[in-house]
């Protein structure tokens, strides 16, 4: 079963003066209906930042009030690279694969029930 991941800014930090970001916070997030119970949704994210250089003088530079999500996220995956962006989506998979089959459990063996959290 394949995750479908959505990228997304939770906010920039900026300086005011010139409206150059140098921060974007960024999330990740997947969720997975395991077939086996119908309805139950697993849901897995991860938070993230990566610092982000402009210069306001160049001519491919983005006034802030211009910028999109689309653009803010295509430069968080640029910075990031290929390798950790993968690494990101399989670590949120593998998350979603423990909740469905619990790996690891804790408890103790006189009391009644244990939990798998």
């Amino acid at each position: 079963m394949a995750d479908t991941y959505i990228w997304k800014v939770a906010t920039l930090d900026r300086e005011i003066f010139n409206g150059t970001v140098y921060t974007i916070h960024y999330t990740v997030s997947a969720s997975r209906t395991n077939p086996a119970e119908g309805e139950s949704d697993y849901t897995a994210d991860s938070y993230g930042t990566v610092g982000v250089t402009a210069d306001p003088a160049s001519k491919s530079f983005i006034p802030y009030e211009d910028l999109t999500e689309d653009i803010c996220i295509g430069w968080v995956k640029a910075d990031l690279g290929s390798e950790s962006v993968d690494s990101i989506e399989a670590s949120i998979s593998s998350n979603l694969d423990e909740q469905i089959s619990p790996i690891n459990a804790e408890g103790i063996p006189w009391a009644t029930g244990t939990t798998t959290e």
